[in-house]
């Protein structure tokens, strides 16, 4: 009888969660048939993570929660948002497997919605679970209470570092005792040797030439304020030394979008936006095509305070030996002031500050670089960080 695994990532955007793909993909080659139940989203997909993992999407556009949404009764649509997906996941498991291999499953749930439904399948089929947090939210509202016994009810806690498990336990009130630290990253394996053999993604996408634009500054992932997009868009505008800025989204943007237009009257100079996502499986041609990478966020709380191993962006770049400008965020000055791959910007719209520090780094770029990928090898190589939960889960 095959070992099965269960996902729940109610957010569903499972093609930018490097976590959900590369646990799956090690889970598979552990021998578990993994089924990953997700909702439809905007974002890209995934494409074909193996042949063992296979995704289902549901509907959540609902009549009835959009009527909710509109009334006094607003603040059940969580509860309702969480039971109709429940529903969808026990109606699909009932239908697919058999009664007595749903007792072997162990699941693994992801942030609130996820978490609580790998709860209800414990109380229903008997599945114990792993407790997985994505975003470092407190539980609040109708749900809270359900939250924070699935924190308890699992055998397990992972998130991303130690400084974001202390944070989970003050949320949920609760030290749990199996805690398992994953950094939100990939596989140090053979794609980045495909990526370099692949072309530059960004010349030919945008055709710049190497003499008006030796230098390519790359921001991935979000475009919008909590990466300051603006500010820094602005910053570049001012420096005439030859970088190419690049925003490049993981997910579909449309050029009349008034974010995107407001960007490009701050920046019509040296702002490239490419909005339009790339399948997981070609991502590394992202990160392999940059000079320098920008990791910049606003200061929105624990969540972005505590962000250094749990940005997907800051991963790749490392991986591919890509220095780095960051924010000074505590978490992010840690990994920078042990490492020397980069250089924290005290003021991300200073763009004299943004200036100097890209001097500094190609006057040295290949120690900044060489420091970047031991960087990876000891803090994000995800295949060496899931060995401890493996062979946790062997003893369940």
């Amino acid at each position: 009888m095959s070992k099965q695994c269960a996902i729940f990532f109610y957010e569903g955007y499972v093609g930018v969660a490097p976590t959900i793909i590369n646990l799956s993909k090690v889970m598979q080659r552990q021998g578990y048939v993994v089924t990953i139940y997700a909702t439809e989203n905007d974002y890209a997909q995934p494409g074909k993570i193996g042949e063992n993992v296979k995704i289902i999407y549901f509907c959540k556009d609902f009549k009835i929660v959009r009527f909710l949404n509109r009334t006094r009764l607003k603040p059940l649509v969580p509860l309702l948002k969480l039971s109709i997906f429940f529903f969808q996941v026990l109606n699909h498991q009932l239908r697919n497997q058999q009664l007595q291999s749903l007792k072997n499953n162990i699941n693994i749930g992801i942030d609130i919605y996820g978490n609580v439904t790998a709860m209800l399948c414990l109380y229903f089929l008997r599945q114990k679970f792993l407790f997985l947090s994505l975003e470092l939210w407190k539980p609040v509202g109708i749900l809270s209470k359900m939250a924070n016994l699935a924190y308890r009810k699992a055998v397990g806690v992972i998130t991303q570092s130690e400084g974001r498990f202390k944070n989970l336990s003050s949320y949920y009130e609760y030290q749990h005792p199996q805690p398992f630290y994953l950094p939100n990253s990939s596989f140090a394996a053979e794609e980045e040797i495909l990526a370099k053999n692949s072309g530059n993604f960004f010349r030919e996408k945008f055709n710049l030439n190497r003499q008006e634009f030796p230098y390519l500054i790359l921001q991935a992932g979000m475009i919008n304020d909590a990466v300051l997009a603006k500010t820094v868009a602005e910053a570049f505008n001012h420096i005439d030394d030859g970088y190419a800025l690049i925003f490049h989204e993981r997910k579909e943007r449309k050029e009349e979008e008034s974010y995107i237009q407001s960007l490009r009257k701050l920046n019509s100079k040296n702002l490239f936006l490419s909005l339009q996502p790339v399948p997981y499986e070609e991502v590394d041609r992202v990160y392999a095509a940059a000079t320098i990478g920008l990791a910049f966020y606003a200061n929105l709380g624990n969540d972005y305070a505590l962000i250094s191993m749990a940005s997907g962006k800051l991963a790749e770049y490392l991986k591919h030996g890509k220095p780095v400008l960051l924010s000074n965020l505590p978490s992010l000055c840690k990994l920078v002031d042990e490492y020397q791959f980069g250089i924290v910007i005290n003021n991300p719209s200073d763009s004299e500050e943004i200036k100097t520090a890209i001097q500094q780094i190609l006057s040295d770029f290949d120690t900044y670089s060489k420091n970047a990928k031991a960087c990876f090898a000891t803090e994000f190589d995800f295949g060496k960080k899931m060995e401890p939960i493996l062979l946790f889960m062997k003893d369940l």
